[in-house]
């Protein structure tokens, strides 16, 4: 049965074997290093163009992404999530390279969150796509209120013309987590409903099939091969993605 309600959702990672496991499960294989190295360029690149000095991470989990920003770029960031477990292991990242404190964790409820500070970037990752839509309406509204006026706002957005065939095929038991699937003109709409105008949406996992068969068959045997394979493609094909990334500004 998957997880739709954001109750459901932080009792799910606030299990310490969960959040122990949710770097090494996801983000060790060849497919998942190139996602995060992905996002990673898109949110530093986006730091340097639009001289971004603060910086306010939402669902930061175990500090996947927090602790991969560069440093020298930003002034200050704040990170955010509902899991004890998840941000104890994020301050242990941190507490490794960030000599200077830039970064400053909080548990926070998202859904009631008010910092009292204004942002230029605020981004979140794996985390909106759980929600149904009046859920998604409330982390909006908590993004604007926390957004400078022109600040950037960036997150992930599964296209559902490529992942809702591979989901029906394989199954609801593969899918634990309940995932929001939009086509380009559905997520639009409800960015200008919401008060959100698009800047970019950056394709992720061009032909998905072909990149998740090199990955099983041949990331085993030669996976350093294989890493450098589907990075290729990654970044040099833009068709059949099987997610965005979107760069938003309040309208």
């Amino acid at each position: 049965m998957a997880i739709k309600r954001s109750n459901e959702l932080k009792e799910y990672y606030q299990d310490k074997e969960c959040a122990e496991k949710y770097l090494e499960k996801r983000f060790s294989f060849p497919l998942g290093r190139i996602l995060h190295e992905k996002q990673i360029t898109v949110i530093n690149s986006y730091i340097i163009s639009d001289n971004i000095s603060t910086i306010l991470e939402l669902a930061c989990g175990p500090g996947r992404l927090t602790a991969d920003i560069n440093l020298s770029m930003f002034e200050k960031g704040i990170a955010v999530d509902a899991s004890e477990e998840m941000l104890n292991i994020a301050q242990r990242r941190l507490s490794k390279i960030d000599k200077k404190g830039k970064w400053s964790l909080r548990k926070e409820d998202i859904f009631a969150m008010d910092l009292k500070e204004k942002f230029d970037l605020v981004y979140t990752f794996r985390f909106i796509r759980h929600f149904k839509r009046d859920d998604r309406t409330k982390i909006y509204r908590v993004v604007r209120k926390h957004l400078k006026e022109k600040g950037l706002f960036i997150f992930d957005v599964v296209n559902k013309d490529i992942s809702l065939p591979l989901r029906t095929k394989e199954g609801e038991d593969n899918y634990p987590v309940y995932d929001k699937l939009f086509t380009k003109k559905e997520f639009v709409n409800e960015m200008q409903e919401e008060g959100f105008g698009i800047n970019k949406m950056i394709p992720v996992y061009p032909y998905y099939n072909i990149l998740s068969k090199i990955q099983i068959y041949l990331g085993p045997k030669i996976p350093k091969l294989t890493y450098q394979i589907l990075k290729f493609i990654e970044f040099n094909f833009k068709n059949r993605n099987l997610e965005w990334i979107a760069v938003c500004q309040c309208q």
